[in-house]
């Protein structure tokens, strides 16, 4: 049986902006929450997703990568750090878990080089176009960082009134949780 997906915060969540926490990357409990990450990136359909995205205070990450040969798409990482980003800045329509159906222009390095952490030590991966954007992107929610941060503060006040949609709906959803849970 395999760990059940939880749900995915939305944009207007405080976990969202939170600095996560290092975890031990040999522990049982990292192992759990990389299972739980994957079982709620399948059911919701995305590239990659962040420990912050489902209110776990820790530096793990899952990414999805679908333009692989099957078996080498998934990469986990623990405790990731971006080293080195490298190659031209390029513009891609990204989305993100935590904001459903939006999607907008941001521009990133077209390449990275992080370290994480494994079981067996520490690996360095230099990943390029996709895996290199959804890399980034989720390292970024580690830091508390959105991909709308990355965006001209004149696109920003255009997304405000959507942006204003996930807020009260988030909050409509901690209101209900809190009723159901008996809190």
């Amino acid at each position: 049986m395999g760990v059940p997906a939880v749900r995915i915060r939305r944009f207007g969540n405080r976990c969202l902006r939170r600095r996560a926490q290092t975890v031990d990357a040999a522990a049982p409990g990292t192992r759990d929450l990389l299972d739980c990450l994957w079982s709620s990136l399948n059911r919701d359909g995305g590239v990659g997703l962040a420990a912050p995205q489902i209110d776990r205070d820790a530096r793990v990450v899952v990414v999805l990568v679908p333009d692989r040969p099957q078996g080498q798409q998934r990469i986990e990482l623990v405790n990731p750090v971006i080293r080195e980003t490298f190659g031209p800045r390029v513009p891609f329509e990204e989305g993100c878990l935590s904001f459903p159906g939006l999607y907008t222009r941001v521009w990133r390095q077209r390449g990275v080089v992080v370290a994480a952490e494994g079981p067996d030590g520490v690996k360095v991966l230099r990943e390029e176009g996709l895996a290199s954007r959804i890399i980034q992107h989720e390292v970024d929610h580690l830091d508390g960082v959105l991909f709308i941060d990355h965006l001209p503060i004149l696109r920003r006040i255009m997304l405000a009134p959507r942006l204003l949609t996930y807020v009260v709906t988030e909050m409509l959803k901690r209101l209900f949780d809190k009723e159901r849970d008996g809190a």
